[in-house]
């Protein structure tokens, strides 16, 4: 039986945004990354063969070093697709999934990208009418993004609003983390090596999110009750 099922927009999202997560769930969760082809690299748009084969493994590995069981959804992202995304075909992808989960994790939105605000908007349906709006939903800050928000409180409250409708009875819960599980979060940032070094922004932000929970790091996610 699998606890936990984390939806991940793209490699390397639930390693910034929900590592302590990743880490309580190893041996038993499972993550589904759905926007896994791009052409999107620190270097600029490449070919898309390329770039999708990189860092489809690089999340493969990173997951497996974690052992959390990793599935491709195999749908392009903004930097590569030329059409809208199908909510429809992409449910339906989702669907397929079935267990009994104590948890689902998937991305607060903060960012505004439409690959995360799509899978948020496709996991609250998924949470609901799929799983009966049984199993704990935790929406994760969306980093590197948030730690770019000057104010995330801010945000945060303007996100929870926008699910409200949907979503009753939120609340802000912080993960605390050591230094020893923060050095481990940085280690393996940096493990994907197609995209930009982020580690100087998941510590800062890691600072700001432990301050507010009386330790020295720590991770925020709003959930259901």
């Amino acid at each position: 039986m699998t606890s936990t099922l984390f939806l991940s927009p793209h490699p390397d999202d639930l390693v910034y945004s929900a590592f302590s997560a990743l880490v309580e769930q190893s041996g038993t969760g499972t993550a589904v990354i759905f926007f896994n082809v791009s052409r999107f690299t620190k270097y600029g748009l490449l070919p898309k063969y390329f770039v999708t084969t990189m860092r489809t493994l690089e999340e493969r590995i990173v997951l497996a070093r974690l052992r959390i069981k990793s599935s491709f959804l195999w749908m392009e992202d903004s930097s590569s697709r030329s059409h809208p995304i199908s909510m429809q075909n992409t449910a339906t992808k989702l669907n397929r999934f079935r267990g009994t989960f104590r948890y689902i994790l998937c991305p607060l939105g903060i960012s505004g990208h439409p690959d995360h605000l799509a899978l948020r908007s496709m996991a609250i349906d998924y949470w609901r009418l799929r799983c009966g709006g049984r199993p704990t939903i935790c929406f994760y800050e969306d980093l590197p993004y948030a730690a770019k928000v000057k104010e995330i409180d801010v945000e945060l409250e303007r996100c929870v609003r926008e699910l409200s409708p949907s979503c009753v009875d939120l609340s802000t819960r912080y993960q605390p983390m050591s230094i020893d599980q923060l050095k481990k979060k940085i280690a393996f940032s940096k493990l994907y090596l197609t995209q930009n070094d982020q580690s100087e922004l998941l510590k800062k932000h890691a600072q700001i999110i432990g301050k507010k929970c009386g330790r020295a790091y720590a991770e925020r996610y709003v959930c259901s009750l």
